[in-house]
């Protein structure tokens, strides 16, 4: 069964609670590796979606513009 797509929120939320969690300390090193690999995943999910989303935007940009040369 395919995994449900992450919100963007749902994900920052997640990438913050790990951040939290290495920052506390005091955790075995595997655990450690283990949040910053999820983190380093999240951290590109989250980019692509807000590159996803303002490649978007320039595409409701540029059909305004356009709108309004006419």
């Amino acid at each position: 069964m395919a995994k449900k797509a992450e919100t963007y929120e749902a994900m920052t939320g997640r990438l913050e609670a790990i951040v939290s969690r290495l920052q506390e300390g005091n955790i075995p090193l595997e655990e450690m590796i283990k949040l910053y690999e999820e983190g380093s995943k999240l951290a590109l999910k989250c980019r692509e979606t807000l590159d996803g989303y303002k490649a978007r935007l320039d595409v409701i940009e540029k059909q305004r513009a356009e709108a309004e040369d006419e």
